[in-house]
This record gives C-alpha cells, sequence and structure tokens, in this order.
C-alpha cells in the first residue's frame, strides 16, 4: 500500500493536531503489529466514514517507524531510502508509489 508523502492536515503526529491524544495507541501499533492506514483515506475508519480517497500509509505512522528501526540500528538511517533498501536487502516487494496528501 502506497504510504502519503506528507502527513495529512489532522495527523496525530503533526503539531497542535485534534488528535495527537490518539498517537501513544497508534504508535504501539504501528511499532508492534502493522503499518496504519492514514484515517484521511479509505473509510470506516476511527474519524472518518468516507473520505473518497483510496487507503494510504500514515505519514506520521511511518515516520515513527523509521525512527524506531533506525535507533535500533535495524536501518542505516531513518528515512524511506533505507526503508527501501533493507525491503529490497530482506527480498520484500513494495509498492514505491507515494500519495500526496
Amino acid at each position: 500500500m502506497p504510504v502519503n508523502a506528507e502527513m495529512c492536515a489532522t495527523c496525530p503526529w503533526r503539531e497542535g493536531s485534534p488528535y495527537a491524544y490518539l498517537r501513544p495507541g497508534l504508535e504501539e501499533s504501528a511499532l508492534g503489529h502493522a503499518s496504519r492506514i492514514c484515517h484521511s483515506t479509505g473509510k470506516n475508519n476511527a474519524i472518518n466514514r468516507r473520505t473518497g480517497k483510496p487507503e494510504a500509509l500514515c505519514r506520521g505512522a511511518r515516520n515513527a517507524q523509521l525512527q524506531f528501526l533506525a535507533g535500533l540500528g535495524f536501518l542505516s538511517e531513518p528515512t524511506d531510502a533505507a526503508w527501501t533498501a533493507k525491503c529490497r536487502e530482506l527480498g520484500i516487494q513494495q509498492d514505491r508509489k507515494k500519495r500526496s496528501k
């Protein structure tokens, strides 16, 4: 699934977001279970019933994953390029497309 190129306007990781209170649980889920789908995409999510946009992964959650994995030394740096390189190294296919906000 593509990753948003930028955090959406109300991303829980964005400074001043009205949904910042959701960040701890979303971060725990993103780090321990799976990537998170942006609440401004797809349908029937915690905030929006229908967005009219195809699902995309949350940029804020991905940034948290990148920071964590780089901190562990699993990624060489907290960037999408390092993520792509690690996926290639491990033989994991990924969709390289990114969606704009």
